[in-house]
């Protein structure tokens, strides 16, 4: 609302205050449509009277001419004379024009706004639809104000600020980029050359201020330490203390946002202090202003410019050479123009138009003007001395023109129900509104004449942004020195809708040294601190703008230069030894191509190899009376087992997942017990033939040992497992679980690492599966440690023993070990354990009978088996009779001589009958046996005794309770359920020994008759009735039958 209440102020003072205000000069021709333009003919407005309020006000004077502002005017027109000699666009519509003089001011621009609201307001035909311009952002925001009260259209050739993109500008438009645009390109090329340091100059008003405080917030990674601002009435000593500050500043890059004015008046200075060395990046604003090298000179040689695309503008050249009093008869500006040109005073009848009352900047005299001159004659004032690529607001101009001839075209080509207004309608072209118009130029798409792209406005009006970099190359002289004027050579492009990028030829590039030298083909630098690489940090000094560059530490990571800081991995990540990226920290398991891997794997195989050659020995013997002898059945599950075992460790090589975790423990323990479990068999089947403490027939024993008994019984055994197994797997399995080990835990010069480790999942449960294996080893151990010393199956019993004792010492080991170590190292302690005890297993039962087999065939009979089953019932019975006629001896020293409690064996029927304290003698009982020599015992030490060797390693003194009848006697045993044993006596029994074999052994002294002896060993299943008739006892009860030659 406040700016509504200022424009009516300003309107209705336009009437009250006739006397300070005069109509604007202006060159029009009216059309069916009005289109007015602004244009900076002048530089300075000045008033006459210095603005003082004694006298009444004068109207402001314009200075300082620039042809370039009559350049873009005449742009304008030749836009409009093109479009209404066009048969193709806007046919039958011809398009009228005003165009005024901004001299660059707001207070000009201001009162021009205000005459084109008053024809608006007063006279329909004269009435002006649209806007073209003014240049300044500051102008147009002066403008803007007062014509968006009355929604006229406004576009802008040359106002970039970002501020005019706002809502409240609705009216406003613009055919050139924005200043953030402006900025962005900027920035992409201080980027493009790694220029990080720099210093900013801006003009001293909308300008300036905007589009520096856009391009410091645009700038990442760009340090701006340098900022300043120039106005034009500087003072020249604050003019002159800047410059030398400039001088002194070690950046060398400087980003000029400045317009022509204040531009002028710093290179001035510039040139005179001869400061050197600087590239000067400069804004849209003045990319291509040759009048700044009328003040500059030299020192602004190798100048790059942000300057506009422009497009191809056919004939325009020729429409401005064609430009004179004649052409123009009604052009008041022409006259000007044409005086400042060929410095000339042009008459009445060759001017004929008023020229405005501008102040005339010198008072040389000068010729009259013939209006004839022609501008092949002057060199040097913009108009015509310019290249293509200078014409980029000439090109912005014309592309304004065009954009407002198209939005009538849209109107006039607008059908009912179709239009842009309310419920589809169309305006009407002989009745149009401004509002009207500005509707459908915001929604305008059209072809941008002699380009290669399309032309349209966005919703806060801004176009399509695309430069162009032009580098101020200077020309060279005759001497081969460089004069002050420059080329200005098209190097690269920039486009927002390619995405923000630049494209440039470096090697076209004019760049100079310090002292204005040109540089070959080195780019200039302008860092304070060389810039910091990926994997390090920078650490920020004094100034903000230098640094220096640390480093990144362990674990932490810069992808990109000059960060601040750098990025820390996650848990499981670790940096690079660059410092540059995050990867994956080593994982710590079993592989198949490391130490352990390619030991374990090998083991196993090697395991896996016996085993088969093992089980294939056996089954090709499997009729021989060693195999026979070891259960053939139990040994191939034994066999099966084994084979698991070995394939166990396989599972713990490679890396772990969930299933090996479960696979791992499943196949550990279900193998083992299997395993445990069929040498828990074999040890009772020893156990069971040798050990019965009540006799049983043969049918029962086959029963009982049987093999299809046995086999259940493993499987029995081996399936309690599997149950508690499956119950594990099913409530809480083990699963795989990543610990993360630091160096300092595993070692000092090593990377962090990640254990990967298998957790038990339910801790109980496991608990449960691996103590019912160790109570399954323990009875193995226990039963097979009993039965060590029995001659069943090739002492296998105690082979067995020695196995399960191996398991025991492996796994007692296995738990501080595996306790005390992680990682890797914990991994091979469990394969070292399986392996160890598995080839302990193997090697203690089988290696032994597989050593028989292949080696010694010839211990490989069934005389074999029984002999050794002889040798151990002649140790057993011994030890019985000894306990037995020791117990007797001490029974009658204790009853007195001829008084025994228990009385002596009584003969009957040829037999001795057994005596009540001769039964269920303990076979646990061990008479402490004396050693004997291999001859015999002399007379006097067997007197009352007899001696029984077996196989000419153990001799027993057999102490009687009294002297035998006669030395014919025979004493006779039976014991076990195997064996028969019939030990003659002679009258001395000392000189009479018995060897296993059945011969019968004398002193050389004393010969007396041979007494017989006899055994008889029977195999399992045999009748229990010996060879003299003699039913067989068990060992614990022994019979003396004795028989004497005398009755």
């Amino acid at each position: 609302m406040g700016i509504v209440k200022l424009a009516y102020f300003l309107h209705a003072s336009v009437f009250v205050v006739m006397s300070t205000w005069t109509e604007p000069t202006s060159y029009h021709r009216y059309g069916d449509v009005t289109i007015a333009g602004m244009f900076p003919l002048h530089r300075t407005l000045v008033r006459p009277d210095n603005y003082s309020l004694l006298i009444e006000p004068v109207v402001p004077t314009c200075t300082d001419y620039l042809f370039r502002g009559f350049r873009w005017m005449q742009a304008f027109l030749f836009a409009i004379e093109e479009i209404n000699n066009s048969s193709t666009i806007l046919p039958g519509l011809k398009l009228g024009w005003k165009v005024y003089d901004s001299c660059d001011s707001a207070y000009q621009s201001v009162s021009q706004a205000l005459d084109i609201v008053n024809y608006n307001v007063s006279n329909t035909r004269e009435r002006v639809k649209v806007l073209v311009g003014p240049t300044s952002s500051s102008n147009s925001i002066a403008v803007a104000n007062i014509l968006g009260v009355y929604d006229i259209p406004q576009i802008s050739y040359g106002s970039t600020t970002r501020t005019l993109s706002a809502k409240i500008y609705n009216s406003f438009l613009r055919t050139i980029p924005t200043d953030r645009d402006q900025a962005n390109a900027m920035v992409g090329l201080l980027h493009f050359y790694n220029w990080t340091w720099v210093g900013v100059i801006g003009s001293d008003n909308e300008y300036g201020r905007q589009g520096l405080a856009t391009f410091k917030q645009v700038a990442d990674g760009i340090c701006v330490e340098f900022e300043e601002y120039v106005s034009e009435d500087l003072s020249k000593s604050k003019l002159t203390n800047l410059v030398e500050r400039i001088r002194n500043y070690n950046a060398t890059v400087f980003v000029l946002f400045m317009s022509g004015t204040e531009i002028k008046v710093l290179s001035e200075t510039l040139k005179e202090r001869n400061v050197n060395g600087k590239i000067w990046v400069a804004s849209e604003a003045w990319a291509t202003s040759r009048s700044i090298l009328e003040s500059g000179g030299s020192v602004m040689h190798g100048t790059l410019g942000i300057a506009t695309r422009g497009g191809a503008m056919d004939g325009f050249r020729t429409f401005l050479e064609h430009v004179s009093p004649f052409a123009q008869p009604q052009n008041p500006f022409v006259t000007e123009f044409w005086e400042k040109s060929f410095k000339c005073d042009c008459a009445e009848e060759i001017c004929p138009a008023p020229a405005p009352n501008n102040i005339r900047e010198d008072s040389t005299p000068r010729s009259s003007c013939s209006g004839k001159e022609h501008f092949t004659d002057i060199s040097g004032n913009g108009y015509l001395d310019w290249t293509p690529s200078e014409l980029e607001k000439s090109y912005t101009t014309y592309l304004a023109v065009h954009a407002i001839a198209h939005a009538l075209e849209d109107i006039m080509n607008c059908t009912e129900g179709s239009g842009l207004l309310k419920d589809g309608k169309c305006p009407d072209i002989d009745n149009l509104q401004p509002w009207q118009l500005l509707a459908y130029i915001k929604q305008v798409k059209f072809s941008s004449p002699g380009t290669d792209e399309n032309f349209g406005f966005d919703a806060n009006g801004d176009p399509n942004a695309t430069y162009k970099l032009v580098s101020w190359f200077p020309l060279r002289m005759a001497n081969g020195t460089f004069s002050d004027d420059v080329s200005y050579q098209h190097v690269g492009n920039y486009s927002k809708v390619r995405g923000y990028m630049w494209s440039i030829d470096s090697g076209a590039i004019f760049w100079k040294d310090e002292n204005g030298t040109q540089l070959t083909d080195q780019v200039p630098s302008s860092i304070c601190s060389p810039p910091c690489n990926p994997g390090f940090y920078k650490v920020n000094l004094a100034s903000d703008c230098c640094f220096k560059c640390e480093p990144c530490r362990a674990g932490e990571y810069t992808n990109a230069s000059n960060m601040p800081v750098c990025s820390k991995c996650d848990e499981w990540e670790m940096a690079n030894s660059e410092r540059t990226a995050c990867i994956p920290k080593p994982e710590d398991y079993m592989r198949w191509n490391d130490a352990y891997g390619i030991t374990f794997a090998a083991c196993s195989t090697v395991g896996l190899i016996l085993v088969i050659f093992t089980a294939v020995v056996f089954i090709r013997n499997r009729n021989t009376a060693i195999v026979k002898a070891t259960n053939f059945e139990i040994s191939l599950l034994l066999f099966l087992s084994l084979v698991f075992c070995f394939i166990t460790p396989f599972v713990f090589i490679a890396k772990p997942e969930d299933w090996t975790c479960r696979t791992r423990q499943v196949s550990f323990l279900l193998s083992f017990t299997f395993c445990i479990a069929c040498i828990l068999v074999k040890t009772l089947r020893v156990l069971t033939a040798f050990q019965a403490t009540m006799p049983l027939n043969s049918r029962k024993r086959s029963r009982w040992l049987g093999e299809h008994l046995q086999i259940l019984v493993v499987v029995l055994v081996a399936l309690v497992q599997g149950i508690i197994c499956v119950a594990w797997l099913l409530i809480s399995p083990p699963k795989l679980e990543r610990i993360y080990l630091s160096s300092d835990w595993y070692h000092r010069t090593d990377p962090d690492r990640i254990l990967f480790i298998c957790d038990s999942g339910s801790f109980p449960l496991m608990m449960v599966a691996v103590a019912y294996l160790a109570i399954l080893a323990a009875a193995a151990f226990v039963l097979a440690f009993r039965a060590r010393k029995l001659p069943e199956n090739f002492n296998e019993a105690k082979f067995i023993t020695f196995s399960m004792l191996v398991f025991f010492i492996v796994w007692l080991s296995f738990i501080p070990a595996y306790l005390t170590t992680r990682g890797i190292m914990a991994t091979a302690v469990y394969c070292i354990g399986i392996l160890a005890s598995t080839f302990g297993i193997l090697g203690c039962i089988f290696f032994p009978k597989l050593y028989i087999i292949l080696v010694t065939p010839e211990n490989n009979t069934s005389e074999r088996v029984r002999s050794a089953t002889v040798t151990h019932a002649f140790r057993a019975a011994s030890k019985s009779v000894i306990y037995r006629i020791n117990a007797d001896k001490k029974s009658t020293t204790t009853s007195g001589i001829g008084e025994s409690p228990c009385p002596s064996p009584s003969l009957r029927s040829g037999m001795i009958s057994p005596s009540p304290c001769a039964t269920k003698v303990q076979r646990q009982s061990n008479p402490t046996p004396s050693p004997n020599p291999k001859r015999g015992h002399s007379d006097s030490d067997n007197k009352n005794g007899v001696s029984i060797e077996i196989n000419g390693k153990m001799r027993h003194r057999l102490t009687t309770p009294r002297e035998l009848p006669n030395e014919d006697s025979n004493i006779q045993s039976t014991f076990d359920v195997h064996l028969q044993v019939n030990v003659a006596s002679s009258r001395k029994l000392s000189d009479v020994s018995v060897n296993s074999n059945g011969e019968n052994r004398r002193s050389d002294d004393e010969l007396s008759q041979p007494s017989k002896s006899s055994y008889n060993a029977y195999d399992q299943g045999s009748p229990s009735l010996n060879k003299s008739g003699y039913q067989r006892v068990p060992t614990n009860e022994i019979s003396y039958p004795v028989s004497n030659e005398n009755g």
